[in-house]
């Protein structure tokens, strides 16, 4: 019988510990470890590859949503969500994670929640088109204001980097660069998908392939065919496309 490998992340050590507790029971699963924040958890995520993580939604720092957006669908094991918070059970969590627990809960509803990721696990049913859609639905349900933050990878480790601090993002496949005054960034998210979720006061597209904060541009310079070329206040530039021309210049009229 395969056995599953389970992380378990939560900010209050005893919620952990009741984790560990109900799946020494199970002998379908056995934790691999703890992690008691967002940071900790992308990290263990990283360095045990668990095939489960029951994972708390709203942690100082970092929340589980975060943590799942900065792993990307690809490198995404299943999630239990455990949250205290009732408006955070979405019925969509049913749909496309494995399963939700809502705080308190006892052993008969974790082990419902362990016979779904084990379903989902045995079927291998639980990879990335289910976790792009979960963060989708995510997405929808978050308060209706601009993203402020993303988290990247540094060296070894993770950071939340604000937003204002982005210069300029670029497509890159199923990737966006992200561009700023301390290095440049590799994020995995379409540019289409942040763009619907960034602030369109400061963040414009100009390019298929680019978004600027118009704070980051110096000067506009004639080129041709209508383009022209963008020069940002870090002496770097971008194409200006005639398609977004218009939008661009009343936004950056309105923003001066």
């Amino acid at each position: 019988m395969t056995v599953f490998r389970v992380l378990v992340v939560d900010d209050e050590a005893p919620a952990r510990a009741k984790v560990k507790r109900l799946l020494t029971a199970d002998a379908r699963f056995t934790c691999v470890g703890e992690a008691s924040d967002g940071t900790e958890a992308l990290a263990r995520i990283e360095a045990l590859r668990p095939d489960l993580v029951v994972l708390d939604v709203q942690m100082p720092g970092l929340t589980g949503f975060e943590v799942l957006e900065a792993l990307g669908p690809d490198a995404c094991p299943a999630v239990i969500f455990s949250t205290a918070y009732e408006r955070f059970a979405l019925q969509a969590f049913e749909a496309h994670a494995a399963d939700y627990l809502l705080k308190p809960y006892d052993a008969g509803r974790f082990t419902r929640a362990l016979d779904k990721a084990h379903a989902l696990l045995s079927a291998g049913t639980h990879g990335s088109a289910a976790l792009d859609a979960l963060l989708a639905t995510v997405a929808k349900a978050r308060p209706e204001r601009p993203l402020e933050r993303l988290v990247v990878k540094v060296g070894e480790g993770w950071v939340p980097l604000r937003l204002d601090t982005v210069w300029r993002l670029s497509s890159e496949d199923k990737y966006v660069r992200l561009f700023t005054a301390q290095g440049e960034h590799l994020v995995r998210q379409t540019l289409r998908a942040l763009e619907e979720r960034l602030d369109p006061t400061r963040f414009v597209r100009v390019h298929r392939s680019d978004l600027v904060n118009l704070e980051a541009v110096a000067r506009l310079e004639p080129w041709t065919h209508g383009d022209g070329i963008l020069v940002l206040k870090d002496g770097s530039t971008v194409i200006l496309s005639r398609t977004y021309r218009e939008a661009f210049l009343q936004q950056w009229g309105a923003a001066e």
